[in-house]
């Protein structure tokens, strides 16, 4: 799989645009149709996409947080079937470009012969241009403009970006699994904390994300893999939040969200190491106990239910 991120017309290509945040069903319904496009054509399968989101350039306070970091997205792309990933910078330049030039840009210094218009899809600054805007311009230019058929999504829902957000910040973790087609992710490095867990038999590991702009499920207590440095995935307490019953103090009128991972068994080194967390069910709210022992309770058994959850999945 190559990323493309100047003039490269050694090779014709048939492509399909947009963020791929996430690389959810729907993305790779698009990008299937957009494989059966490429074989029928002779011509070689390319995504266009962006280092950072439009929004970070148009509305920055807008901007969403990711689902994806740009490399997991770009080796996403390339397990889906994408030959070619177009990498292009959302600039003020590029967001005053028109649908025209914009597409004239992937014809004259990308290859680009076919493209691929996933349902509702929308570019150039004159946002209300639809599909067979887009398809006069390029018959004019050489460049056709197929309309792929919509994904109708999973039951009755639909499936976006925007609606796996809004249900990993809901805590909906296992909701959306089912649209993105695999567990929620998160990556980070494993900082200094302040070692209460170990205090009371359940040592944390504290993740900082890797990407400030990674979205990090809601408040709550999960049912988690991780995967260590030695390349082992295993199950793994996830609290998130505030810690209400360690960090009552009223020093921080807002505290500081925090993701701490229990790994049971684990005993090895990991401050500075990175951590793949995939989260598959949430078990509860976090909350404040009254005393530690309560809350070293409540901890065993969030152990003993990730255990029972997960134990199909242990390898």
């Amino acid at each position: 799989m190559n990323i493309i991120t100047k003039a490269d017309k050694k090779r014709r290509r048939v492509a399909a645009i947009g963020m791929w945040d996430g690389v959810h069903r729907g993305h790779r319904f698009l990008i299937d149709y957009l494989l059966l496009e490429a074989g029928n054509r002779g011509l070689t399968p390319a995504v266009v996409t962006f280092s950072d989101h439009p929004k970070r350039v148009v509305c920055p306070e807008q901007a969403p947080q990711m689902l994806s970091t740009l490399s997991d997205r770009v080796e996403a792309l390339g397990a889906a079937g994408v030959v070619d990933v177009i990498m292009l910078t959302f600039n003020e330049r590029m967001r005053r470009q028109s649908a025209r030039k914009f597409l004239e840009r992937l014809k004259k210094s990308f290859g680009v012969d076919t493209l691929v218009v996933g349902y509702n899809n929308r570019f150039g600054h004159e946002r209300a241009d639809g599909l067979k805007e887009y398809q006069a311009i390029g018959k004019e230019i050489g460049l056709e403009i197929v309309a792929a058929p919509e994904y109708k999504g999973i039951g009755e829902e639909s499936v976006s970006s925007s609606k796996i957000r809004e249900k990993l910040y809901s805590g909906q973790v296992e909701d959306a699994a089912r649209m993105l087609g695999r567990p929620y992710s998160l990556r980070g490095i494993v900082v200094e904390g302040k070692h209460l867990g170990r205090t009371i038999g359940f040592p944390t590991a504290n993740l900082r994300s890797t990407s400030g702009m990674a979205l990090i499920p809601g408040s709550g207590v999960y049912a988690a893999f991780v995967t260590t440095p030695d390349g082992v995935r295993r199950p793994a307490v996830v609290n998130i939040g505030i810690r209400p019953t360690v960090d009552n103090s009223d020093e921080a009128a807002s505290p500081e969200l925090s993701v701490e991972i229990h790994i049971p068994g684990f005993t090895g080194y990991l401050y500075d190491d990175e951590l793949l967390l995939e989260f598959i069910h949430r078990l509860r709210d976090e909350r404040r106990f009254e005393t530690l022992d309560d809350l070293r309770q409540a901890i065993s058994l969030d152990v003993s239910e990730t255990l029972r959850r997960l134990a199909a999945d242990i390898k």
